[in-house]
C-alpha cells in the first residue's frame, strides 16, 4: 500500500518497533493548556489513505499519564477525502489537571493506524431476525 503524506513539521512517519500496530503524531508547534482547556493539537501533517481503509487516530497512552490530557472525542475516524493541503491531522485533547500543561513542538501526542473497512448495503426492516437480549448491559458483571 501507498500513502501519500505531507508534513509540515518535516518528521518522518515511522513505526517505532517492529510489533507497533500504530504510527506516532508529533505535534506542530508548542501548546499550552490551562486547568481544564480543550484544544486542536495540531500535527501539520495530510495523509491520503488509500482507497478501502480508514485513519483511526487515537492518544498515545502515556498522554494522560504524563499530561492529564484527554482526547475529547475518544478517537478520530479520518476519511480518504480528508486530504488537501490544509486537511492536517490534529488531535483535540483536554487538560484534565488543575495545573497549566504544555506540549512542546516534536512531542509524540497521537498514534494512527490504517484499518480496512467493507462498506455494505443498508436494508431497512420491520422486525430484526435475532431474539432479543435484554438491552443495554445485559450481560451481566463478570
Amino acid at each position: 500500500m501507498q500513502v501519500q503524506i505531507k508534513n509540515n513539521s518535516g518528521m518522518v512517519l515511522e513505526y517505532k518497533t517492529p510489533g507497533a500496530c500504530a504510527f506516532d503524531f508529533e505535534a506542530l508547534e508548542d501548546v499550552i493548556f490551562a486547568p481544564g482547556e480543550w484544544q486542536l493539537v495540531d500535527t501539520g501533517t495530510v495523509i491520503a489513505t488509500p482507497e478501502g481503509y480508514c485513519l483511526v487516530v487515537a492518544p498515545r497512552s502515556s498522554i494522560f499519564k504524563n499530561y492529564g490530557l484527554m482526547q475529547v472525542n475518544s478517537i478520530g475516524i479520518v476519511d480518504q477525502d480528508y486530504c488537501g493541503d490544509t486537511d492536517t491531522i490534529k488531535f483535540p485533547y483536554i487538560n484534565m489537571r488543575k495545573e497549566e500543561v504544555v506540549i512542546k513542538k516534536g512531542e509524540r501526542i497521537g498514534q494512527g493506524m490504517f484499518v480496512k473497512i467493507e462498506k455494505p448495503e443498508f436494508q431497512l426492516v420491520e422486525k430484526m431476525e435475532a431474539a432479543n437480549r435484554g438491552g443495554f448491559g445485559t450481560t451481566g458483571l463478570n
